[in-house]
């Protein structure tokens, strides 16, 4: 990477050490970090009394929030802005308040004269913890005093303070009344908002200075004035003035409503540091949210409520380097909005909204990165924001998961959230502070005219002189500052516009100048004059993003993930051009599978060039965080947005609101509500939270290598040490010894541009520290580093990281580790470049880096009700030194943790607050949290570089599990820090578990004996439902009215478009709640590696409710499983569910555990249980025997010769003498029925010789006859058969023309060798005409009222009888063309695409439900598993729902007449509502029977499950069994092949059943896998059900035990002085303890002594030894040839001996090796594959392709033999 020095951007700043002069400076001394939160209230928080708690009114209007916030600890507390401080109470009284003269009384004030130094806190040390439980006050007020109401004064006037200012831009003071008008008089508002530079609220998008309550009639566009110009506040309190904590909402009075906050200490942190010497506390408190006294839920119908704190200033420039944001306002801002999703009136229990909770250090320190970083490191400059919302997403819930909480979303804070004000002070530290732009472009003014001088040294006005050819008119002279406007009555004007003169930094060329003096007193009484510089680079003209709150430059932040990078820069002063590695992604929405395709996701890495960037300034940064979650209220998409009235710009952040969808009548969608990723959604769409803390940028730290040279001189000192790392040693902290610091840590704040610096002034490396003994002499002559080179004498730092346990799960003394399982699949980050044109600005790629090295997901801890949690985190540092320290950074859900327990033993004091309502979630109303957490003291293991500290979190383990009170999910972060650089984050879920049994709630009778009496839920089950049976004759009819769960192994049938559904209910009365179900196999498998149902189908929680009224939270759990599959989905599903109360994930399961028929017989194991079913996706036919038919007559008379009619069916005959199969008709009034048309399959006689004489049966062959009532005939020839299916169509023409088709509409050829699978007739003829036209069916019964059409289809009489199946039929009023029923003859119909459809009937109209066995929902049919022998009949808890028969739940599979058909509605699916009927018994034609049976037709889509073989030889000819459903007894049953070449191959299948077929594969001309698919209609190939045959050759397999294939007498054709043989090799060993023999030639040597040159294999290369009697010798190796099961490659090995008798080489997979040339010679020998031999080692694996040859080949030559050539 090119280095080069980057221009002179930082001035030299004299270093202030005491600059107390004012308040303002003091109050910017000491904030570090701040965040809040808030949640609802419930009964347990007993703090805001009874009066409240009684109301439930009140309670639900009421919120606790937590404070968060970090101070400088050695600030003079007690002195300013009303802050007081305590020790914590003691037993039998309470401590008083103390200050020094903060003026929180005017019994304390320093300014009205009473003051008391001596109070001022400055949290001395005294010993580690003392100061915990401490309590400081930051109370609300304005300057030095409370808001109050001040006056009248001499003129009647009041000044009221009560109100803060609504702008930040609004300095609350009355304009001076001129010209003798009156007090009050209106004026037009002056303020100008300088984001917009609008004049208060008169334009789009200001931030609105005035509201409806500011006292004397200030208004939007006036204000009053007053008449003593006094420049305080008048009507409100200016934010640069006000600090306290806001609610949001007013009293009765329309008083902003406000408190003091009491700081709790939680911990003290006295390193004198850049990144330490700061406390830090929390503090709770309670508010009731009201307008005017009345409760209410938010400010108005589309805004919250806005809470706030404000307490003084942030850093300064010069003396604490606050690099952005110097000296201006902090305002954690957060909105308050209380919904209760779900809730129903008279209802308890649903779970309120809370707002996100996060944390953070409050110091963070982040060394220079540079681009090129980014492949070694993973990262830029990167850290990640810790936050969640304990809300749980009905949605995304996955039972105990904390990915279940309801997402968080991550924003850089708008100017207003960062405060908006900076104090501008011109120069740095003057005052006063310049809040506003006209105040700071005249100090700005001031100070040019002051201190930039010419270089001759005469005093320059610093005037800009016009002379006409410049900006400006000749005569007209501008200071700066000074606008010049034309005047249009000067014609020297005219050809100039406005203009604002802003000066040069030309004038300043002679250095920095003195622009003031700041005064103080020092000793003595002594007045001391300190100069202030003025540079005039840095006092550039106003600018909104410069002289405003603004974020750090480059820092770039995630969305989704709170990922944040930083580009920073390589160091202080160097110019970084290097490429972007683009290998990240930024903003993806986890939740969404659809915007990152899976293409993208496997991209290739590559780089991006980028322009070159300079680095940004060492120091401290001020960050703001606004994080926000959904804030469920109904009214943002129930109500109308008018956003001309109620505006279209946020005032929180200054953007355009994103406005209801065009169309939507001004409403939001629900979508739109909860797309809370868009940040600018109105504010009532989310809920959002601050998070402000601090950035330290410094040099990345190096120091001596320890290996090399002593390190016993001091280095560079630095933020952490005095030249020396590795010193410090307490019990946080331990060291592994000193290291001399050669460069990095901190910056002197030196002028980068100045000459005769050095590295080591500019506190870069300096190697000159390091040389000091003789391993690394420095010539000073030559001023060379000599021998060592410089990176190895001077080593940069590197960040600790956490030692991970082996197995995550395995508790080994590591760190919990987060299984694969729980890792992000692809990485959220990104680099962002700062050109916005780049290529990677528009489209980064993904998944070059993986985002474990950010952040990689939760590690999980299991731990046990009323038993004590202990693990190590255990971290390593690599560096040569180290002092490790491991943090706690917070708990995400439940507590609140900061300092824990450093003494190995609980304490009296409380650690960490449990937050009650997210108890409600857990299970655990009420719980208080007694017993702490702590961290242990830190210790080192031996001499390494790993330490650790010991977690533990105490338990009473007297207590029984369900009175635990310790909250069951929590989670716990944790980072390694070296004192210079913080580690990747670790959080550990800790799931505290029950033993408690999980049982799945069914009809089992001793449930009762578990829960009955202890379980209200469980109680109204059993006294609301009776499920064992309904009182009739057929004991076994089964009913679900308790939303039982099904027995283990039922199967469900259901036909497409219908609706399959049932219910999982479990229950475990644990204290443990929620308990999870969700799909565990056999599902759909989504893109973030969940599974999901089925496409089209729904899995939803639902809940139970108590008698009293109370909704549970989920436990007992219930969740319903609901599907209507569609056409094409046809198929044999098996879903696994699983009921836990753990946070595994499905694919980390161990079903082993689970219970199975297939094993023993044993009890549902606790905390876990799945069950799994069979789902039978198939369709329906019609089964009709003797004298059954179904009539479908009301589609008749729309059969006109209009258009003339098609009728069609699918047919399956199974008689052997002449059938009917529709009969059209009619009846007259007292006669008898009249046929119109007939359709009849006839039997053909046996084929005979012309003598007469029967030679041979050539089997029954049928035909196809029409015949009108006439009698008129038309047939096919005889050549089909029964039990097979048929495809008939009719056509009749309005001229009479008329066409029968059977079985399509011309002859196909699918066949390599153009044989016929099938036949196909075609026959045609004319119909009688009168009148010009054909009287068809509907013509007749149109024309003569009285007739009663029929159209039976199946059995028109007793003697007409049909026994078969009926498929589709379809009946159109129009004539379909040949080239229409070829078409549609193997596809289901879609209603609302066909032309002139009359009638479709597809027959799925039977259930279990129309009998005296089935399900309530009528639409699908149950089986019961058979049980097994062993089954409890009494229905025992280790059983299943496998009971008595007399209880039974359903039958135990389907059966022929389960779904009688005879009096049912046969549906029309044409939309025409021409529903059928099947006849019943007492006009069907004969006694018969007919139901509708599942079973497939040739337009059902087949589906292929499993083949058997599934890998074929390339020969082709291996018989393959297909197994699965949907096979139909089809002519058209065939499989196809897809070749390597793209072509498909189809073969005719042999139908075995309705669950088997048998394909014989083709031949193919290379090994290939190929996707064999299967279709009944021989044309229509479903490629949603595709199963892979692999065709390949055959190989030798060698077994573990021993195996040898010989080629005897091998030297008769090849010899040891002149050979090559070589093999394809596949080991699967990875042993190495002894030699496997793959190829050897073996024989006798000339001298009759035993030979062996041989090839073996030892786990990880091939060897050559040869062996002459006993003397064996090794003569070489070739590279590593990992086996298949070590996970590289394919194991696959291509490997070839070749000698003479100068050269032996070793060819593997196209690499030589030179050997040893071999001294045997063998006069014979036989060459073996593998060996038998006692004595040698087996060879373990396959070979093929085996050659020999009597010859030496080069590499060449067995390159081209290794691929067949």
């Amino acid at each position: 990477m090119e280095m080069r020095v980057a221009a002179g951007r930082w001035t030299p700043l004299l270093l202030l050490a005491t600059l107390l002069l004012a308040s303002n400076l003091v109050s910017g001394s000491h904030f570090r970090y701040g965040t809040m939160s808030w949640r609802p209230i419930d009964a347990t928080d007993t703090e805001v009394g009874q009066t409240i708690l009684a109301d439930p009114i009140l309670v639900r209007h009421t919120v606790a929030f937590e404070f968060k916030a970090a101070y400088r600890r050695d600030y003079e507390w007690g002195k300013f802005f009303r802050e007081q401080y305590r020790p914590p109470n003691v037993a039998g009284g309470t401590q008083v308040w103390k200050d020094g003269g903060s003026c929180y009384t005017e019994d304390s004030c320093s300014v009205l004269g009473i003051s008391n130094p001596s109070n001022y806190m400055l949290f001395p040390f005294i010993a580690q913890g003392f100061y915990v439980g401490w309590e400081i006050k930051l109370a609300v007020g304005r300057s030095y005093f409370e808001l109050n109401v001040t006056g009248p004064n001499a003129n009647d006037e009041l000044s009221d303070t009560r109100r803060p200012c609504v702008s930040p831009f609004d300095t609350g003071d009355k304009p001076l009344c001129r010209g003798g008008v009156p007090s009050g008089t209106q004026y037009p508002t002056t303020q100008i908002d300088p984001t917009t530079n609008c004049v208060g609220s008169i334009c789009a998008g200001s931030l609105v200075p005035y509201e409806i309550t500011y006292p004397d009639f200030v208004s939007a566009l006036t204000v009053p004035c007053e008449q003593v110009d006094d420049a305080e506040p008048d009507y409100c309190s200016p934010w640069s003035q006000t600090y306290g904590f806001f609610f949001g909402d007013s009293d009765t009075t329309g008083i902003p409503l406000s408190t003091d906050v009491v700081l709790e200490i939680t911990e003290m942190n006295y390193e004198v540091t850049n990144v330490g010497n700061y406390l830090l506390g929390t503090a709770s408190f309670y508010h009731t949210y009201q307008e005017a006294g009345v409760p209410k839920k938010k400010k108005d119908d589309f805004t919250p409520w806005t809470a706030y704190f404000t307490g003084g200033n942030r850093l300064t420039y010069s003396t604490d380097r606050l690099i952005n944001n110097h000296q201006g306002r902090f305002r954690l801002e957060l909105t308050v909005n209380l919904n209760y999703p779900g809730e129903v009136i008279g209802k308890q229990g649903y779970v309120p909204n809370n707002s996100p909770v996060m944390t953070a250090l409050p110091v963070l320190p982040v060394p220079y990165t540079g681009r090129s970083e980014i492949s070694a490191n993973g990262v830029l400059a990167t850290f990640q924001v810790s936050g969640f919302d304990p809300d749980i997403d009905p949605e995304a819930y996955k039972g105990n998961k904390l990915e279940s909480n309801e997402a968080v979303y991550y924003f850089l804070g708008s100017q207003r959230k960062m405060g908006m004000l900076l104090a501008n002070q011109v120069p740095d530290l003057k005052f006063p502070s310049r809040w506003f732009r006209a105040e700071y472009e005249e100090a700005r003014r001031d100070c040019y005219l002051s201190s930039c001088i010419p270089v001759g040294g005469v005093a320059d006005p610093f005037i800009l002189v016009g002379t006409g050819a410049n900006l400006i008119p000749a005569g007209v002279n501008l200071t700066v500052g000074q606008t010049f406007t034309p005047d249009p009555l000067n014609a020297a004007h005219n050809a100039f516009a406005t203009f604002k003169y802003e000066g040069t930094c030309s004038e300043c060329a002679g250095g920095n100048r003195t622009c003031t003096q700041l005064r103080e007193e020092g000793p003595s009484g002594i007045t001391i004059e300190t100069p202030l510089n003025f540079t005039c680079e840095l006092y550039e003209p106003w600018d909104n993003n410069v002289n405003l709150a603004h974020q750090p430059e480059r820092l770039y932040l995630d969305r989704y993930s709170g990922v944040v990078q930083w580009e920073t820069g390589i160091n202080p002063r160097d110019v970084d051009n290097a490429t972007y590695v683009t290998d990240f992604w930024n903003h993806r929405d986890p939740g969404d599978e659809t915007k990152v395709t899976y293409a993208k996701r496997l991209a290739a890495k590559g780089t991006q060039p980028s322009p070159e960037q300079e680095p940004l300034q060492p120091g401290f940064y001020n960050v703001v965080f606004d994080v926000r979650s959904y804030s469920h209220d109904p009214d943002c998409h129930l109500k109308v947005y008018d956003a001309a009235t109620l505006g279209s710009i946020s005032p929180h952040t200054g953007k355009a609101f994103t406005l209801p969808a065009p169309g939507n009548g001004g409403l939001y969608t629900e979508a739109q509500c909860k797309a809370v990723d868009d940040e600018n959604m109105i504010d009532i769409a989310y809920v959002s939270v601050p998070l402000d803390f601090l950035l330290f940028l410094y040099p990345p730290a190096s120091w001596c290598s320890k290996s090399k040279c002593r390190n016993t001189q001091a280095g560079i000192t630095t933020f952490r040490d005095e030249g020396f790392y590795g010193t410090q040693n307490d019990v946080n902290v331990l060291s592994t010894g000193s290291c001399t610091i050669c460069g990095g840590g901190e910056w002197n704040l030196y002028d980068v541009s100045a000459a005769g610096l050095t590295d080591k002034q500019l506190n870069l490396t300096d190697y000159t520290v390091c040389l000091q003994d003789d391993d690394c002499k420095y010539d000073f002559d030559t001023v060379a580093i000599t021998p060592a080179i410089e990176a190895d004498i001077c080593k940069r730092n590197t960040p600790p990281k956490w030692v991970d346990q082996a197995s995550a799960g395995n508790d080994d003394g590591n760190t919990p580790t987060p299984r694969l399982a729980d890792r992000p699949t692809w990485s959220t980050l990104r680099v962002v470049p700062s050109d916005p044109t780049s290529a990677l600005a528009s489209d980064p790629f993904i998944d070059g880096v993986p985002i474990e090295n950010v952040y990689p997901g939760l590690a999980l801890f299991l731990g046990q009700r009323s038993s004590e949690v202990r693990f190590n985190l255990t971290a390593v540092d690599e560096d040569d030194c180290v002092e490790m320290q491991i943090l706690p950074i917070g708990l995400f859900r439940g507590y609140t943790m900061y300092n824990l327990d450093t003494d190995g033993v609980p304490t009296a004091s409380q650690a960490c607050s449990y937050a009650s309502s997210f108890a409600g979630n857990d299970g655990n109303i009420g719980s208080t949290c007694p017993y702490n957490m702590k961290l242990e003291f830190i210790k080192r293991i031996g001499t390494t570089n790993q330490f650790y500290r010991t977690f533990v979190w105490s338990a009473n383990n007297t207590l029984p599990q369900v009175q635990d009170p310790r909250p069951p999910n929590v989670v716990v972060c944790f980072i390694p820090f070296d004192n210079y650089q913080v580690g990747i984050r670790r959080c550990v879920n800790i799931i505290l578990l029950s033993e408690r049994f999980l049982y799945w709630i069914d009809a089992r009778a001793k449930l009762t004996d578990v829960f009955s009496g202890t379980n209200d839920a469980f109680n109204t089950i059993v006294e609301d439902c009776n499920a064992t049976r309904i009182a009739g004759s057929n004991e076994n009819r089964y009913q679900n009215p308790c939303h039982y769960t099904p027995a283990d192994l039922t199967t469900f049938y259901v036909s497409p478009n219908h609706t399959l559904e049932f219910y999982m209910t479990a229950l475990q009365d644990s204290g443990n709640p929620p308990i999870g179900i969700y799909i565990s196999e056999g599902g759909t498998m989504r893109a973030n590696g969940t599974v999901g149902p089925p496409e089209g189908a729904t899995f939803e929680y639902l809940e139970y409710d108590d008698k009293s009224g109370k909704t549970h939270l989920r436990d007992p759990a219930k969740r319903r499983f609901t599907w209507t599959p569609k056409e094409g989905q046809q198929c044999k599903y098996v879903l696994c569910f699983i009921g836990n109360n753990t946070r595994e994930l499905e694919e980390s399961i161990e079903f082993t555990s689970t219970f199975f028929w297939t094993r023993p017989f044993v009890p549902i194991p606790a905390l876990l249980d799945e069950r799994c079913y069979t789902i039978v996706v198939a369709d329906q036919q019609l089964d009709m025997q003797a004298g059954s038919f179904v009539d479908a007559a009301a589609a008749l008379p729309s059969l006109t010769s209009d258009c003339g009619m098609t009728f069609s069916m699918w047919f399956y005959p199974e008689g052997t003498t002449t059938m009917s199969l529709a009969t059209f008709g009619y009846t007259k009034p007292g006669e008898t029925d009249n046929i119109v048309y007939m359709l009849e399959w006839d039997p053909v006689t046996a084929v005979v010789f012309h003598d007469g004489i029967t030679v041979q049966d050539l089997g029954q062959y049928y035909r196809l006859k029409f015949s009108t009532g006439q009698s008129y005939i038309i047939q096919t020839d005889a050549e089909f058969c029964v039990n097979e299916w048929h495809f008939l169509t009719f056509t009749i023409a309005p001229n009479g023309n008329f066409v029968l088709y059977l079985d399509g509409v011309e002859t196909t050829h699918y066949s390599d060798d153009d044989r016929d699978f099938h036949v196909v007739a075609v026959e045609t003829g004319s119909m009688p005409v009168v009148d010009g036209k054909v009287e068809i069916i509907g013509d007749i019964l149109n024309n003569n009222p009285g007739y009663t059409g029929f159209l039976r289809i199946g059995s028109f009489d007793a003697v007409q009888t049909f026994n078969g199946m009926i498929g589709d039929v379809r009946i159109y009023s129009r004539v379909l063309t040949a080239e229409e029923i070829g078409a549609k003859q193997f596809v289901p119909l879609t209603a609302t695409s066909e032309v002139g459809l009359e009638a479709y009937y597809k027959f799925n109209d039977g259930s279990q439900a129309d009998n005296t066995l089935g399900n309530p929902q009528g639409n699908f049919n149950k089986y019961r598993a058979q049980p097994p022998a062993s089954a409890d009949p009494d229905c025992n808890l280790a059983g299943d729902t496998f009971c008595n028969n007399d209880v039974r739940d359903a039958p135990e599979g389907p059966f022929g007449s389960e779904m009688k058909a005879k009096g049912q509605s046969v549906t029309d699916l044409s939309g025409n509502n021409n529903h059928a009927i099947g006849c019943d018994d007492a006009n069907c034609r004969k006694e018969s029977t007919m139901y509708f049976v599942f079973g497939p037709s040739p337009i059902t889509p087949p589906c292929p499950q499993e083949t058997s073989p599934d890998v074929v030889h390339v020969d082709g000819g291996t018989p393959i069994a297909i197994s699965g459903i949907g096979f139909a007894r089809s002519q058209w049953l065939k499989c196809s092949f897809s070749m390597s070449d793209g072509s498909i191959k189809v073969i005719k299948a042999v139908h075995s059943d309705n669950s088997t077929i048998i394909c014989a594969n083709p031949g193919s001309p290379d090994l290939t896998v190929s996707a064999l698919e299967v279709t009944n209609g021989g044309v229509n190939f479903f490629t949603n059900f595709q199963i892979p045959i692999y065709m390949m050759e055959r190989v030798v397999s060698f077994p573990e035990t021993g195996g040898k294939v010989t080629i005897k007498d091998a030297c008769d054709m090849i010899g040891t002085n002149l050979f090559s043989m070589g093999a394809w090799v596949y080991p699967l060993s990875q042993s190495s303890s002894a030699l496997e023999d793959v190829i050897s030639l073996i024989g006798m040597t000339s001298n009759d002594q035993t030979g062996l040159l041989s090839v073996r294999y030892d786990g990880v290369r091939f060897v050559v030894h040869e062996k002459i009697g006993n003397t064996e010798t090794a003569l070489g190796e070739s590279p590593d040839a990992p086996a298949h099961n070590m996970g590289e490659g394919s194991g696959w090995h291509y490997v070839m001996l070749s000698g003479n008798t100068d050269r032996l080489v070793l060819y593997m997979d196209g690499e030589s090796t030179e050997l040893t040339a071999t001294s045997i010679s063998l006069s014979t020998c036989d060459l073996e594959l593998g060996t038998t031999t006692t004595g040698r080692k087996a060879f373990f694996g396959y070979v093929e392709e085996m050659s020999a040859f009597s010859g030496f080949l080069n590499a060449c030559d067995s390159y081209q033999i290794m691929w067949g050539n």
